[in-house]
C-alpha cells in the first residue's frame, strides 16, 4: 500500500528557493549534470544500436523485411508510452524514483535480447527497452533543470543533451567493433545492460527534486536536500557561499493540479500547442533526415564509397551543433534561438532541395542542416522542461517528449513513401515547410525564459492569459527586497 503523500502546496517556499538560487555552479551541480547526461546516452544507444544488430538478426532467424521493420519500430512504440508514464509518474512519485526504475527496466530488457529464441521475444523486449529509454529521456530535463540557476539553466540542461551525440559514438563502436563477432549481437545487447551498475551511484549520490518536494508540501525534505547540497559546493569551492537574500521574493504561484489535463489549463495551452508542435517537427527532421541522407545520397548516384563518409561526417557534425547551443544558450533569449535554428534549417533544407546534385556541394549544405538541426536539439530540451510549472513539469515534459517521438516514428516512413512520389527535392521542400512551422509556432507562443527562475517563467506566463490567475508579476530572478 503506498503512502498518503501531503497535498500540493500552492507555493513554493520563498527561503528555499533562495539558497538554491544563490549556489555557484560546483562539482556537486557537475554531478548531477553527468547523471542526467547518462540517462540521454543510454537513449541514444537504445535508438541507434539496433540499426547494426537487424542484419545478423534477421540472418539468426530467417526473418523477412516486413519482420525486421516490426523490430526497428517496437522500441519507438515503447518509447512513446515511457514518455507518458515518466511525466505521469514523476510528477507523483518523484523524479529520482522515475529514472532509477526507468534505466532498471531498459538494462534488463537490453540484458535480455541475449537470450532470444525468437521474432516474438526480440519485439517484446525491444518495446520494454524503449519504454525504459523513453523514461529516462523524458524525466531527465525537468529533473536536472530543478537543480539550476535562473542564470546557468541553458547551458546546464544544454550539457546534458550533448551526452545523446556521444551515445550515437558508444553505438557505432559496438556496432562497427563487437556486433560482428560471432554471437556479437547478443554480446552487445549484454553490454547494452552494463548501465545497471549506475543505479548503485545513483540510488546513493542522487538527491530528490527540491522544488518537486515543495510542490508536494514536504518542505522538511527540501530543506534537508538544499542544506546537503550547499555544504558538498562549500566543501568542493573552499569559499563561502554567497548570502541569502534578506527577503526572498518569488512570484505568488496559482494551484496546478497534477493531473495530465492541467498542461492546457492557468496559462498553459499556449505553450503546450507551441511544445507539441514544435517537438513533433523537430524529432521529425531529426530523424527523417539521419535516416535516409545515407539513402538519399545513394539514390541521386552518390558513390557507396563517398555517401557512406559523407554520412558520418553529418553524424560527426552533431555534437558541433550541441556545442554551439551549450555556449549561447544563456547569452541569448532560448527563444529567439529556437526561431533562429530553426529559421537557419528551414533555408538549409530548402537550399539542399534546389541545388545541382554536386556531391560536394550536397554534403556542404547538408552539414548545415546537420549542425542547425542539433542546435535546435540542444536548445529545445532545457526549454520544454522550463516553460511548465513544478507541478506538471515532468508530465508536461513528458508529453512533449511523446509528441516527439511521433514525429520521430513518422519521420522514416513517411519519407520513404514520399520520396518515391515527389524524390528528392520535394521531400526537402516538405522538410523546410514543417521546420518553418516550428519557428513560427515558438516565435508566436513560446515564452520567454532566459534569466528567470523556473517559478518567474511559469507566473509570467500565466498572467499574460490571464492577470487575475498570477497576480502582479515579481521581478526575474529571487531578490533582495531594499
Amino acid at each position: 500500500m503506498v503512502a498518503a503523500t501531503p497535498p500540493p502546496t500552492s507555493r513554493p517556499d520563498p527561503q528555499i528557493l533562495a539558497r538554491l538560487e544563490r549556489l555557484p555552479m560546483a562539482r556537486p551541480q557537475y554531478g548531477i549534470l553527468l547523471a542526467g547526461g547518462l540517462g540521454h546516452l543510454f537513449q541514444a544507444l537504445d535508438i541507434v544500436i539496433i540499426g547494426f544488430m537487424l542484419p545478423y538478426l534477421k540472418a539468426e532467424f530467417g526473418l523477412s523485411n516486413g519482420e525486421i521493420g516490426l523490430i526497428g519500430g517496437a522500441a519507438p512504440v515503447g518509447m512513446i508510452v515511457g514518455a507518458v508514464a515518466a511525466g505521469l509518474f514523476g510528477d507523483r512519485l518523484g523524479r529520482k524514483s522515475v529514472m532509477l526504475h526507468a534505466l532498471l527496466l531498459f538494462c534488463a530488457a537490453s540484458v535480455s535480447i541475449a537470450f532470444a529464441d525468437g521474432l516474438t521475444f526480440v519485439i517484446i523486449a525491444r518495446i520494454v527497452a524503449g519504454l525504459g529509454a523513453g523514461a529516462e529521456a523524458a524525466i531527465v530535463s525537468p529533473y536536472i533543470s530543478e537543480f539550476a540557476t535562473g542564470r546557468n539553466r541553458g547551458r546546464f540542461v544544454s550539457g546534458v543533451t550533448f551526452f545523446f551525440s556521444l551515445g550515437n559514438v558508444v553505438a557505432a563502436l559496438l556496432g562497427s567493433f563487437v556486433v560482428p563477432l560471432d554471437n556479437g549481437w547478443r554480446i552487445a545487447s549484454v553490454l547494452c545492460g552494463l548501465p545497471v551498475l549506475v543505479l548503485l551511484w545513483w540510488r546513493r549520490s542522487l538527491p530528490e527534486s527540491p522544488r518537486w518536494l515543495l510542490s508536494r508540501g514536504r518542505a522538511a525534505e527540501a530543506d534537508a536536500v538544499v542544506t546537503r547540497l550547499e555544504a558538498r559546493v562549500v566543501a568542493a569551492t573552499g569559499r563561502p557561499l554567497p548570502p541569502v537574500p534578506a527577503t526572498a521574493v518569488v512570484p505568488p504561484t496559482p494551484h496546478v493540479s497534477s493531473s495530465p489535463s492541467a498542461v492546457w489549463r492557468n496559462g498553459l495551452a499556449r505553450v503546450t500547442t507551441a511544445t507539441w508542435i514544435s517537438s513533433f517537427v523537430f524529432l521529425f527532421a531529426f530523424f527523417g533526415f539521419f535516416t535516409w541522407m545515407p539513402s538519399l545520397f545513394l539514390e541521386i548516384g552518390v558513390a557507396p564509397g563517398l555517401a557512406s563518409l559523407y554520412s558520418f561526417l553529418l553524424f560527426v557534425a552533431q555534437p558541433i551543433g550541441y556545442l554551439i547551443a551549450l555556449a549561447v544558450s544563456d547569452r541569448f533569449e532560448r527563444r529567439t534561438l529556437l526561431v533562429t535554428f530553426f529559421s537557419f534549417a528551414t533555408v538549409s533544407s530548402v537550399v539542399l532541395a534546389v541545388i545541382p546534385r554536386d556531391s560536394v556541394v550536397l554534403l556542404f549544405i547538408g552539414l548545415a542542416l546537420s549542425i542547425c538541426i542539433t542546435c535546435i536539439s540542444g536548445i529545445f530540451f532545457p526549454y520544454s522542461s522550463e516553460v511548465y510549472p513544478t507541478a506538471v513539469r515532468a508530465t508536461g515534459a513528458g508529453l512533449v517528449s511523446t509528441a516527439g517521438n511521433v514525429g520521430a516514428l513518422a519521420a522514416p516512413v513517411a519519407i520513404g513513401f514520399a520520396f518515391g512520389t515527389v524524390g528528392f527535392g520535394g521531400v526537402f521542400v516538405a522538410m523546410g515547410v514543417l521546420l518553418a512551422v516550428g519557428a513560427l509556432v515558438i516565435r508566436t507562443l513560446g515564452p520567454r525564459v532566459t534569466g528567470k527562475t523556473l517559478e518567474q517563467v511559469f507566473a509570467d506566463e500565466a498572467a499574460t492569459a490571464s492577470p487575475d490567475v498570477a497576480g502582479t508579476p515579481a521581478p526575474a530572478a529571487v531578490t533582495e527586497k531594499g
